[in-house]
């Protein structure tokens, strides 16, 4: 009995802990849900207050970004015009545009990492501000009679070596070539190079960049006689795109090589050390020099700091400056050196296919282009004004007297951008759109060297009458 009497109080006990216990947790979950309500005012007045905190910093962000997208097109355009200005030599201008582009450069507010970014090319930008005025601790004022004398000296053996390989086998076949060709565009480069104040013997550079071929494009996508790069030119001023490359352009790629050679001189003061940064670019030869603490090509090339290319290329340049210099002593005899180039310009602001323009000047599609190398399409460049037109010599008056009664300057139907498809080939293609392959290939330069066309490769055509009238 006292068992059962044990056993029945702690079941009563047990019982009244359960009870009291429940009590307990209805009053503190009443509690929690009461609170978890007034948390939710809280959370609802803070998602509120913080949308519309995000809508305001939104729009602030929005008019920060405006603000910012315009100072850098004002900045650029300041840039743009001290460019413009110090091209046509009125230096009081570039000085002027290029003190405001600064001044809007400081409205910017950059962030640190992007500060950071920007200090090599301010470090550059720096060293050629001291060069200019003599402030570099380990070189003189620069020497007016250096700048206009490239040194001939190099080690002997090396520049034997080159002599040598330049003046016999296939080289020399080369090197004869390129004398011959030289002779077009002698007269023109030289005059260029005394506009920059630029020794005259800069003018056998492209003998070991070209061969004085026009045309030619490196492995590296470089292009022209002056072997420039598409990024490179585009600083210089060149225009690049579908309708024009002006790599190919003579004149204007020979401007834009004296430019960069003269802003490589400034920066580095030494002639060797501009020719082997025109090869390996101004910031690769100068990450050598720092890494090898060396100043000169030479010592670069004991300390193996220099690409092989780059170790070459000065004593490749002299080599050939020599050979110029005195062909027929070196076995270079009856040489027949091309005619000086010669043209007559006209500007143009509108858009006018070669074969009027060749209509009108009395000559052919194919003397135009030969004059206008830089012309990749069938017509004078879109979006491109006051274009200079180059024309046989003698035939401006009559071009621009037969172009003002020509009624249509573009009587072909016009082009198709054609993205080729698997299984396309160029005979395909001209059958379709009722063409021949010659035209196609005349309207897409690069079709000329390339062996298959491409799956989602552009090509431009120009589609046959009959492919209206089918």
């Amino acid at each position: 009995m006292n068992n059962k009497k044990i056993i029945l109080t702690i079941l009563l006990s047990i019982f009244f802990l359960l009870n009291s216990n429940t009590a307990f947790c209805k009053k503190h979950k009443k509690k929690t849900i009461q609170e978890e309500i007034n948390q939710e005012n809280i959370e609802q007045e803070i998602i509120n207050n913080s949308e519309y905190i995000v809508e305001n910093s939104d729009e602030l962000e929005k008019n920060n970004n405006n603000s910012l997208k315009e100072n850098i097109i004002e900045a650029d355009n300041f840039l743009n015009n001290a460019v413009t200005a110090c091209g046509q030599n009125n230096y009081s201008d570039a000085s002027v545009n290029y003190h405001k582009f600064l001044e809007k450069l400081n409205t910017l507010n950059l962030k640190p990492e992007e500060i950071e970014f920007l200090l090599t090319d301010c470090e550059n930008i720096l060293r050629k501000i001291k060069n200019i005025n003599g402030l570099e601790t380990n070189k003189d004022h620069i020497n007016r009679d250096e700048a206009f004398e490239i040194s001939m000296e190099y080690d002997e053996e090396i520049l034997d070596y080159w002599i040598q390989k330049y003046t016999t086998g296939k080289s020399a076949q080369g090197i004869r070539l390129a004398l011959e060709r030289s002779g077009k565009y002698k007269d023109m480069i030289v005059s260029i190079l005394k506009e920059y104040n630029l020794p005259e013997d800069l003018q056998y550079l492209p003998i070991i960049e070209s061969l004085f071929n026009n045309n030619v494009v490196s492995k590296a996508k470089a292009v022209g006689m002056w072997q420039i790069m598409a990024h490179r030119g585009q600083a210089l001023g060149l225009q690049i795109n579908y309708w024009v490359d002006e790599r190919r352009d003579p004149v204007k790629a020979t401007r834009a090589a004296a430019k960069y050679l003269r802003e490589l001189f400034v920066l580095l003061n030494d002639w060797h050390l501009a020719l082997s940064a025109y090869n390996r670019g101004e910031y690769g030869l100068i990450r050598d020099m720092k890494f090898s603490n060396s100043s000169s090509v030479l010592e670069m090339k004991e300390r193996h700091a220099i690409p092989k290319e780059t170790q070459n290329y000065v004593p490749q340049f002299i080599a050939s400056v020599k050979i110029a210099k005195n062909p027929e002593e070196y076995g270079f005899k009856d040489l027949k050196y091309e005619e000086p180039l010669s043209f007559d310009t006209v500007v143009i602001d509108k858009v006018i296919d070669l074969k009027i323009v060749a209509k009108c000047a009395d000559t052919t599609v194919e003397v135009i282009k030969e004059l206008n190398p830089s012309i990749l399409a069938w017509c004078t460049p879109h979006g491109y004004k006051n274009f200079e037109l180059h024309l046989p010599t003698g035939t401006k008056d009559l071009f621009l007297e037969n172009i003002s009664k020509e009624k249509d300057l573009n009587p072909d139907p016009g082009f198709i951008k054609y993205k080729v498809k698997k299984g396309d080939y160029l005979e395909k293609i001209a059958r379709e759109f009722r063409t021949t392959v010659k035209a196609i290939k005349e309207d897409n330069q690069k079709l000329k060297k390339q062996k298959y066309l491409q799956p989602k490769q552009v090509i431009i055509i120009r589609p046959g009458r009959k492919y209206y009238n089918k």
